[in-house]
């Protein structure tokens, strides 16, 4: 699974999942809470083995659910809410290693912060 951070023409973050069969993605209308919620989440998946956060947008709201299994495992579900009359639908489902889905969130995290923050400087 990839994962690649951006913002649209809409000053939207965006994250585009790929796994080579298929590509979905989620955004956050809000870049800077969009980036910190999915960073604590990272924490808590780190420290608790649970991890969530919720990204929001003025259609609805997308929720990370990131679970620790069998130790070295992760699950990631990305779900997506439009209405509370139809609920949350799957976005997203995978598993893979922990190490893997850490370091590659970790690192499109610190990518979105020094190009948020060059635009806020520049």
């Amino acid at each position: 699974m990839r994962f690649s951070f951006s913002i649209d023409d809409f000053h939207r973050l965006v994250c585009q999942f790929e796994d080579g069969e298929t590509s979905t993605s989620a955004e956050s209308s809000e870049v800077a809470a969009g980036l910190e919620a999915l960073s604590e989440a990272l924490d808590d998946l780190r420290e608790n083995g649970f991890g969530e956060c919720f990204w929001f947008t003025s259609a609805g709201e997308y929720r990370w659910v990131l679970r620790r299994h069998e130790l070295e495992l992760v699950r990631l579900a990305v779900l997506w809410c439009g209405s509370v009359a139809v609920g949350f639908q799957h976005v997203l489902w995978h598993e893979m290693p922990m190490a893997e889905l850490t370091a590659n969130l970790h690192s499109e995290l610190a990518r979105m912060a020094a190009a948020t923050a060059s635009q806020r400087n520049g």
